[in-house]
C-alpha cells in the first residue's frame, strides 16, 4: 500500500496520520512493526512518530479517518532497524529466511547499489553488507546463524509455540 507520502520531508501532519489510520484501520493487523526511531534519516524517525500517532489514533472509536473505518486497536508495536547498531530488546531467528532479505534489499537498486548518477551515501557504501554483518552478530550472540533485532516499549511476551507446546 503507497500512500504516497513525501521523501524527505516526511514530517508528522494530521493528514499523514489519517492516512495510516485508515491502513490499519482496512487490515485490523495485531502488530505493527515500525522503524527505530534512532536512526541517521530523518525520515526514519519521523515515519516512526506517525505510525505510533496512527496506531493510537486508530484505536480511538471517535478519531475520523479518510474511510471512516471502524476502530482498531493493535495489540502489539515493534520497532525495527533501517541503519546503525543498537542492542535490541529481542531477536528473531532469521537464518533460513537471510537470503530472500538479501535478495529482497538487491531488488531496490536504485537505493543501494552506485551509479554513474548516484552520491556516496551509506546506503550505496556497502550497506547490504553490513545488514548481513549486523544480523550475522545477532545471530551469533543468540547462538543462531542469523538473527534480526526489534525493540519493544512493552515486555515481549513469549507463548507455549516458543517452548515447544509447554514440553
Amino acid at each position: 500500500i503507497q500512500l504516497t507520502l513525501p521523501d524527505r520531508g516526511l514530517l508528522k501532519s494530521e493528514d499523514g496520520i489519517r492516512r495510516i489510520v485508515s491502513v490499519i484501520r482496512a487490515c485490523r493487523p495485531k502488530t505493527v512493526f515500525m522503524p527505530y526511531p534512532k536512526d541517521r534519516h530523518p525520515d526514519h524517525g519521523n515515519a516512526a512518530a506517525l505510525v505510533e500517532e496512527a496506531v493510537f489514533s486508530a484505536g480511538i472509536h471517535k478519531y475520523r479517518d479518510h474511510q471512516e473505518l471502524p476502530a482498531h486497536k493493535a495489540q502489539r508495536v515493534y520497532y525495527y532497524m533501517i541503519n546503525g547498531f543498537h542492542r535490541p530488546d529481542f531477536v528473531i531467528d532469521i537464518t533460513e529466511t537471510i537470503d530472500l532479505k538479501k535478495e529482497s534489499l538487491h531488488s531496490y537498486q536504485s537505493q543501494f547499489i552506485p551509479t554513474a548518477l548516484s552520491v556516496n551515501t551509506p546506503l550505496t557504501n556497502g550497506y547490504i553488507e553490513m545488514v548481513e554483518a549486523r544480523e550475522r552478530l545477532y545471530g551469533k550472540e543468540a547462538g543462531t546463524g542469523y538473527a534480526e533485532g526489534f525493540f519493544s516499549k512493552q515486555l515481549p511476551v513469549l507463548n507455549d509455540d516458543v517452548f515447544g507446546g509447554g514440553q
